[in-house]
């Protein structure tokens, strides 16, 4: 059974010959490790978009200094600039990281209100046309949607200590903000749903410690469902990124209309216990990320968790494992193959617990 085969199996209620194992495309360094993981049965979650964006109104200057990137946007009601760091140690040299965030103040929300508004969505299918055909069986093409307007908000243009101080001083301005960023996304889904892509995930990085229940009740539960809506009436499966915390959102996130939770992490990193989230979520997909601490262990470390993880997964209908976090790259290779030679041995499925 192919990689795909066995995702969409997954994702349509079925059970494959065993559990489907994936990890981000840009996260596995391309050589002969690759090609041997990838032939034990290792798959490949390829991202991209199906749209393209500009702004025929706002002016976007860049320049380096040091290690820092500084982006400036003008527009005719005034300027907003971000800072990123970069030259970071991932798994690929060259990372970036956002130290400042294009909001510092009440006044840079009106700019960003304008530069959102500017924004023109305009379809892009042939970049996943082409990716398909390449990949064949090998993988599947997660195609991303921006943020939720909350986490936009948060994670694009204040960070969480800024929003906080908005959202507490100000938020009639956030809500507005948030308000602009969900009539210019309705356009997004629409391009969206009228593309080839088959799973959509809507951005977000939900953590249960930083987003709290009411915040997610408000702002993040009503448009997933609103989104998801428009994107299910065109076939498509809906997944979203939620890779904190999620014990104090799990009934929440029960009343979503995603059909998988993408990147739930497990203890030690996660809080909520998988058959904790499977009692929870019946009708979800749990596409797991592999706790990224629990690679910078002993390989035989890893191979003893990985064994505890199945058990609590029998008899493994509805998950995916996958990798979508960083490795350091002194525990990637030993982690990584410690993880798929183990689900390679163990993970046929049903999942029989006496042979974990």
């Amino acid at each position: 059974m192919e990689i795909a085969e066995r995702v969409y199996a997954v994702l349509r209620g079925e059970m494959p010959d065993r559990v489907p194992q994936l990890i981000y495309s840009n996260h596995l360094p391309r050589g002969s490790f690759e090609r041997r993981m990838r032939s034990m049965g290792l798959g490949l979650d390829v991202r991209c978009r199906v749209y393209r964006t500009y702004t025929p109104n706002v002016k976007t200057e860049t320049r380096t200094v040091g290690d820092y990137i500084y982006t400036v946007y003008s527009t005719p009601l005034g300027k907003v600039y971000s800072k990123r760091r970069i030259n970071l140690k991932f798994q690929f040299p060259g990372g970036t990281w956002v130290v400042e965030h294009p909001v510092k103040k009440l006044e840079d929300i009106q700019v960003v209100k304008f530069i959102v508004d500017d924004t023109v969505y305009e379809p892009y299918y042939e970049v996943y046309n082409q990716i398909e055909e390449d990949l064949g069986g090998d993988g599947v093409i997660t195609c991303g949607a921006d943020y939720t307007p909350l986490m936009k908000v948060i994670i694009g243009f204040m960070g969480f200590r800024n929003f906080a101080l908005m959202y507490r001083r100000n938020p009639e301005a956030v809500e507005e903000l948030i308000e602009t960023l969900d009539r210019k996304y309705i356009e997004m889904y629409k391009v969206i749903a009228r593309s080839p892509a088959r799973i959509v995930r809507i951005g977000d990085n939900i953590d249960g410690v930083m987003i709290s229940p009411s915040l997610f009740e408000r702002y993040c539960l009503p448009y997933y469902n609103k989104y998801a809506e428009t994107l299910k009436e065109a076939g498509k499966i809906v997944i979203s990124h939620m890779d904190g915390r999620l014990r104090n959102l799990k009934d929440l996130i029960a009343k979503t209309r995603l059909d998988a939770v993408e990147a739930f992490t497990p203890p030690p990193m996660g809080d909520l216990p998988v058959k904790e989230a499977r009692e929870t979520w019946k009708d979800k997909v749990i596409w797991m990320n592999f706790p990224e601490e629990v690679f910078l262990r002993p390989a035989e470390q890893i191979r003893d968790y990985t064994l505890k993880l199945l058990k609590e997964m029998t008899p493994g209908t509805g998950y995916i494992v996958s990798i979508t976090e960083d490795v350091p790259p002194e525990h990637f290779r030993k982690g990584v193959e410690t993880l798929t030679e183990t689900l390679q041995r163990y993970g046929v499925l049903p999942l029989d617990p006496k042979l974990l």
